[in-house]
């Protein structure tokens, strides 16, 4: 008989250990209006960091190097005041109707708009004449994205070296969308605004934008530990960073994206806690990986454990949704261990589908996998389409078969 085989049978008659409420609630909370987005603006992410120190502490988990928290720098662009745009003096909603790009200045005034022609991409003699044309300089181009050529879609991807020299740039876009956070910053304004509902091209465009760099931002990541029978580790990890504020008065909650890995995390602490686990069980929960991984980054570069003794990291992403399974990035590489997980999926009944895709460094596991760190980054995937937008809320989220997922991976741990 297996070992999986054995393992299967001593916990079948096991009931979910997951606490649906204390899920939800931790989401309630990391998605709150004090956390400011769980950002750079109002120190929303440092704010969430001490939520999770009290939420370690109180489930009793223990420190690491007598500390749980690891502090680190970066520069990042903040929206942090005014924010408002308006087309031919109708004010737009702020992350429905437009977003401001996360690497634009500040800028306050009322511009006169000129449309910028697809055929002029390629004319260097008109791309002069308008660099050199003093009112074409003083006021605010529009890129029209919505039956606009390959080349001029190419255009507007490349706007951040501000090829017409004008203070502010407007792209009118059919497409979702969707914010990040930038670690530069770009010399002008730059807009992209949705056109489902945009019945004219703007004449005049009103901007009230206020930004300010931060080159030396503090953040931090949080980690705890349940010592095992043996000091090798099995690692759960998590960011709990968002996207922050959009001006004042719209922040992004971030519910899924990753306020549900981070709730998960305290959900398995919470269900792992005084026992004596086969392993060493660490549990960190990063800052900054939507500036770019910079956390995680920063920790295998100065690494509170020993990255030797990891038998297995389990990074925890975008957890809200399994109606249709999940995703094991990393799947193709660490064949044997995805072919592990997929049996006890199997076996259990748990998920409809468990898929593997191949490397990408798209989450907090990855600068783990470039130390050789064996490693899945596991994603929800179901009917929830709400990313890098103000809808990402805890009200919409589902957590369809969140159950099923906590006991898939809390089996698979216990098998390593």
């Amino acid at each position: 008989m297996s070992r999986i085989t054995l393992l299967l049978i001593l916990l079948s008659s096991v009931s979910q250990a997951q606490d649906i409420d204390f899920l939800k609630s931790r989401i309630d909370s990391l998605c709150a209006p004090r956390y400011h987005g769980r950002g750079y603006v109002e120190n929303g992410d440092v704010k969430a960091a001490s939520f999770l120190q009290r939420e370690i502490t109180a489930i009793g988990l223990s420190k690491v190097q007598d500390t749980s928290t690891q502090p680190f720098e970066l520069g990042v662009n903040t929206f942090p005041g005014k924010m408002s745009v308006s087309f031919d003096s109708q004010e737009l909603k702020t992350g429905v109707d437009y977003i401001i790009d996360p690497r634009s200045m500040g800028l306050e005034g009322e511009y006169k708009t000129f449309k910028f022609k697809d055929k002029w991409i390629d004319d260097r003699k008109k791309l002069f004449k308008i660099r050199n044309n003093p009112k074409l300089g003083e006021r605010a181009a529009v890129i029209d994205l919505r039956e606009s050529s390959e080349e001029m879609k190419s255009f507007a991807n490349r706007i951040g070296e501000n090829p017409l020299d004008v203070p502010a740039y407007v792209i009118l876009t059919p497409d979702k969308l969707t914010w990040s956070i930038a670690r530069r910053t770009v010399d002008f304004a730059l807009v992209r605004a949705q056109t489902d509902h945009l019945e004219k091209d703007p004449k005049s465009v009103t901007l009230q934008i206020d930004q300010e760099w931060i080159s030396d931002y503090s953040a931090q990541n949080v980690i705890g530990m349940i010592p095992g029978e043996s000091d090798s580790m099995i690692v759960f990890t998590a960011h709990y960073d968002h996207l922050g504020r959009m001006g004042k008065d719209i922040y992004i909650p971030g519910a899924n994206d990753n306020a549900s890995g981070s709730a998960m995390l305290l959900d398995l602490a919470k269900d792992y806690v005084g026992s004596k686990p086969k392993h060493t069980l660490v549990f960190i929960w990063f800052a900054g990986e939507e500036a770019g991984l910079v956390g995680s980054r920063y920790f295998v570069d100065n690494p509170m454990i020993s990255l030797e003794k990891i038998k297995f990291l389990i990074n925890l992403d975008l957890m809200g949704d399994a109606g249709k399974g999940i995703t094991a990035v990393n799947g193709k590489i660490f064949t044997d261990h995805f072919d592990q997980l997929v049996e006890i999926n199997t076996k259990n009944s748990l998920l409809d589908e468990v898929k593997a895709r191949g490397v990408a460094a798209n989450s907090d596991h990855f600068p783990f996998f470039e130390k050789g760190v064996p490693c899945f980054f596991i994603y929800t995937r179901g009917e929830y389409m709400h990313y890098h937008d103000v809808n990402d809320k805890p009200e919409n989220l589902t957590l369809v078969k969140y159950g099923e997922t906590f006991q898939l991976i809390k089996l698979f741990a216990e098998s390593l």
